[in-house]
């Protein structure tokens, strides 16, 4: 198939300056540039900005590309499998890609059908489509039908005419459908774009104000006394203070902040089976509030299994059997003709599935099925017959011979010589579990009919759940997430599954036919109760992702198979399996689970929420810095003390500093609460009340205690470079402690070592560089040295801002605790 079209590697990193703060540092950095330019000098500042935004596109790039490359190594061996053909009457071998149409393809079973093509002559050929159908019952195929590119052939042998290759397939025909770019933002860019709007109008609101409020201070003075050189530079002065207002409000750390973040998750997830192709996809899948899953291959296994016995397990023989397990055991291993066979890790069934399903039965309880058939001498065999609905084997124990009989429960009850309770088959056909019976007899007198049989018991098979999934399930329901199953299976076997899953629970069960059949607006409202949608076909589960994603729901979409590509495209997140899945499906994904297992998705979406809340850390962090850095920046000049910030200081806090708080703050684990809570809705604002609350309340203690210290120098300082190194040294110092407040979202602190090693390194680092810039960096920052005396009390009068941190975390706990108090009186 043509490999699908991707964007140049420049185009991909372009893609990343649409980022809405992106464009905020390119204006801040165009203005500071007209200033420079006009000033002679301030150029270094403006390098400042350009290495902000280079870091920032620069780290969200190279993980895409890196996580691009790894899934291509997926899909590297897919052409280059070897097909047997027949050409110019001799047969050959070549590469699944120099297939073409009239090839005839010879086929075993185990083979991968390279093509969609005609049958041309069958040997019992039985083909698994369930990539397609979502069926993992394998399909009978006669000459003159239809496989499929992408099937398995699971038993039998035959030749097929090539009619189609390529991205004429139906395989290929669903991924080129595939190529229409959905650009519906996720959560987080929405709410990331709110914020970008409202710092940017906070920050030119701020920068017009005190160019305004300085202009009309210099009027009042005397500075501004009309068109002269000297009232030239004093306006030049308030732009450049304008200038430096947007600086300050811009978040510059903010995009390399989320960038760090998405990574640091990104690297997690694929730790934890989570290869994700989509860097943003990260976080989108903690804000989940629905999962479509496929049945087969994701909640399943997608192999026939026996999960029930009327016997107990299989057992170990010494020659004559002597229970009803004893005879089970010989009649699963020697009644049969099926193999199992292991490839690339898997176990692959050559022959009847459900002679697989027992065969794998056996292996289970460490019994060699190979080994009972070579110590068992068979003398004739009666293969299954659609209108007898049984097998018989004729086999030699001890020189006697004795007939194994296995078939439909019902069949075989009337045979025998004693009529057996098949109330037992009843439950599990109520389970939509696939039943067979087992009965055997000595022949006498050379008489093999199936008569006269003795009943040895029963088993129950069905493609089972995969391990854990029923905790994952109700893993996700206990976070707010709502798990529903799309499945080609009838509505019997789809309800059995979704109850032993705990998908099923007070919802409804659609076929896809009756969903197909209504109106847009029923099938949203539908959607709402849906648990289940059974029969479905490809375009359906589609369907409902699209009504979901109308109702407000950010619709996550598993699947394995070609037809759930369409699903996994349109999904906000589209989870493919790793090892099962489809070229196609891969391709489709924002996710890939390289362990097939749901219970995966769990882990992904701890993650995901654990991404969100660190990035509100940081808004926290930083937002409380820019906040009382405009605020400075306006109030001192007012009141006629010069700017407390130079544009390289400035950019020294958001950026640097910022940029390492960011990987501090990032680095906090996932704690269990993420999963005992709702996903955060679509139109909550990304800062929360206690995030406000703290700003404003830390931001106007930074405020004051700046302000202080400006005009007294009540911290130290003898001239005014020395006070003005004080003020810098307390506000950065400062910062570092509210760090430790900026943990604790909602008032909840978390485990203050053990939760986040890191950020005690990274805040000591910062503290250490704080200190060598102060001491040997005064050309470029502007600042002198200070003595051990003046550190120490700066590093002791910093640390108060803990103290209104722990104040306004017990006052919202306080607060919340008597507001849920008063809501339960009522």
């Amino acid at each position: 198939m043509t490999p699908p079209v991707r964007e140049s590697l420049c185009k991909q990193y372009l893609s990343h300056f649409d980022d809405p703060i992106i464009k905020i540092l390119l204006f801040a950095a165009g203005l500071s540039t007209v200033v420079s330019l006009i000033q002679g000098s301030g150029f270094l500042d403006i390098l400042g900005i350009i290495a902000a935004i280079l870091l920032s596109t620069g780290i969200a790039f190279f993980n895409e590309y890196r996580s691009s490359r790894e899934f291509d190594i997926l899909n590297a061996t897919r052409d280059d499998m070897a097909v047997k053909v027949v050409r110019d009457g001799h047969p050959s071998s070549v590469p699944s890609r120099d297939i073409v149409v009239g090839d005839l393809i010879l086929l075993e079973a185990g083979d991968a059908i390279p093509a969609d093509a005609w049958v041309y002559t069958s040997d019992d050929i039985f083909t698994d489509e369930s990539a397609f159908t979502g069926e993992s019952e394998p399909v009978p195929k006669e000459p003159r039908e239809r496989v499929l590119k992408g099937a398995f052939v699971t038993g039998g042998k035959g030749q097929v005419i090539a009619g189609a290759v390529g991205d004429a397939t139906q395989m290929g025909v669903i991924a080129s459908s595939l190529g229409i770019d959905h650009t519906t933002q996720t959560p987080l860019e929405q709410k990331l774009e709110v914020l970008a709007r409202f710092i940017s109008k906070f920050g030119y609101a701020m920068a017009i104000l005190i160019s305004v409020s300085l202009f009309i201070r210099g009027v009042m003075v005397g500075e501004v006394t009309g068109l002269n050189l000297e009232t030239v530079n004093y306006i030049l002065y308030y732009f450049m203070l304008a200038v430096v207002v947007v600086v300050a409000a811009v978040p510059e750390g903010l995009p390399m902040s989320v960038a760090l973040s998405l990574s640091l998750a990104m690297r997690k997830m694929t730790r934890a089976n989570c290869l994700v192709r989509r860097l943003i996809a990260c976080e989108t899948i903690g804000s989940a509030t629905t999962i479509c899953t496929d049945k087969t291959g994701t909640l399943t296994k997608n192999q026939m299994e026996v999960v029930e016995s009327s016997a107990g397990n299989p057992v170990h023989m010494d020659d004559l059997p002597q229970t009803p397990a004893a005879w089970i055991t010989l009649n699963a291993a020697v009644n049969g003709t099926a193999h199992l066979e292991d490839r690339e890790n898997r176990v692959i069934v050559i022959g009847n599935s459900t002679e697989g399903a027992l065969l794998r039965w056996l292996r289970h309880n460490s019994l060699n099925y190979m080994q009972i058939r070579a110590e068992t001498h068979v003398t004739k065999q009666y293969l299954f017959d659609g209108n007898r609905k049984r097998m018989s084997t004729v086999v030699r124990i001890g020189g006697r011979p004795y007939l194994l009989v296995k078939g439909a429960p019902e069949i075989l009850a009337a045979l025998c010589i004693v009529t057996p309770d098949l109330s037992g088959i009843s439950t599990l056909a109520s389970r939509a579990m696939r039943t067979l019976a087992f009965a055997h007899k000595e022949i006498t007198d050379g008489d093999e009919s199936e008569t006269a049989l003795i009943w040895d018991g029963y088993v129950g098979i069905r493609d089972p759940l995969r391990d854990n999934i029923a905790e994952s399930v109700a893993t996700c329901q206990h976070a707010g997430i709502r798990v529903r199953m799309v499945t080609g299976d009838n509505p019997e076997t789809a309800r059995a599954i979704g109850q032993d899953s705990g998908i099923l629970r007070n919802g409804t069960v659609v076929t896809g036919s009756a969903f197909r059949t209504l109106s847009h607006e029923e099938q949203v409202t539908a959607a709402k109760e849906l648990d289940i949608m059974a029969r479905a076909e490809p375009m359906d589960k589609l369907l409902l992702v699209k009504a979901l994603q109308e109702t407000g729901d950010v619709v996550a979409v598993t699947g394995d198979g070609t037809n759930d590509a369409p699903a996994l495209k349109h999904a906000d997140v589209g989870l493919a399996m790793g090892i099962a899945g489809t070229e196609v499906a891969r391709e489709a994904s924002d996710i890939i689970l390289l362990d097939d297992s749901f219970s995966s998705i769990t882990n992904a979406v701890l993650w995901g929420r654990s991404l969100y809340e660190n990035i509100q850390r940081f808004i926290l962090f930083q937002l409380t810095i820019n906040f009382c850095a405009c605020i400075l920046i306006f109030i001192a000049p007012l009141m006629g003390y010069q700017e407390p910030f130079t544009i390289i200081q400035i950019l020294w806090v958001n950026i640097i500093m910022d940029t390492l708080a960011a990987f501090a703050l990032c680095s906090e684990a996932p704690h269990a609460g993420l999963m005992n809570r709702r996903p955060v809705s679509h139109d909550a604002k990304i800062i929360s009340p206690f995030m406000w609350a703290s700003i404003i309340v830390t931001g106007t203690f930074f405020i004051i205690m700046g302000m202080l210290q400006i005009a007294t120098g009540f911290l130290g300082g003898t001239t005014p470079a020395e006070v003005m190194t004080v003020f810098f040294a307390a506000f950065i110092l400062g910062a570092v402690w509210n760090g430790i407040n900026c943990r604790a979202l909602d008032g909840k602190m978390p485990p203050f070592f053990k939760g986040n090693p890191t950020f005690f390194a990274v805040m000591s680092a910062i503290v250490l560089i704080q200190i060598l810039i102060v001491q040997y960096g005064g050309a470029v920052f502007g600042t002198v040295p200070l003595s051990f005396d003046q550190w120490i009390t700066i590093i002791v009068v910093s640390a108060s801002v803990l103290i209104v941190g722990f104040v306004l975390r017990v006052s919202y706990r306080f607060l919340n605790a008597k507001k849920k108090q008063d809501s339960v009186q009522e």
